[in-house]
């Protein structure tokens, strides 16, 4: 019988945690039930790092893009509407997928750093929970704007 029983739960926690935080999945396309009539028009603000982009520098104005919109059914999420973006207009995504849920950390090569991370607006307001759990059900304008930490 091990003699640290509480150590071996927590080393198996932080195997288990570990592997599945790190994860990183590929887009996939909207579902069936996921497509409709909201109209959702996504603008995506690299601040003064636009040249840094991978993919989208010669389409940016001052440093940001906006989108046609995509259309979804009610209930789709943000990071959902991201997801068949990015398929969409050839850019990428990394996303670390937490306990919490999906985490967006770099679009288009631009990451978050010490001193910078991606903030979600809806609407001209900050989301208030991660884009995969803001649900959208009326026509929106979503903002991932890479914002300054020092603003915190």
């Amino acid at each position: 019988m091990d003699k640290h029983p509480i150590a071996l739960s927590f080393g198996i926690l932080l195997i288990v945690t570990a592997s599945f935080s790190g994860c990183v999945a590929e887009p996939t396309p909207l579902e069936e039930n996921e497509i409709g009539e909201i109209s959702v028009v996504v603008t995506i603000d690299f601040a003064n790092r636009g040249n840094e982009t991978a993919n989208l520098e010669e389409r940016l104005t001052n440093g940001s893009i906006t989108f046609e919109p995509v259309l979804i059914s009610s209930g789709t999420t943000a990071y959902r509407v991201m997801e068949a973006l990015q398929i969409r207009e050839n850019f990428t995504m990394d996303v670390t997928f937490y306990t919490f849920g999906p985490y967006i950390h770099t679009i288009d090569g631009v990451a978050g750093d010490s001193d910078t991370y991606w903030s979600l607006e809806e609407n001209g307001t900050a989301s208030m929970v991660g884009a995969g759990d803001l649900e959208i059900t009326g026509d929106s304008n979503l903002a991932w704007i890479l914002a300054s930490s020092a603003e915190y």
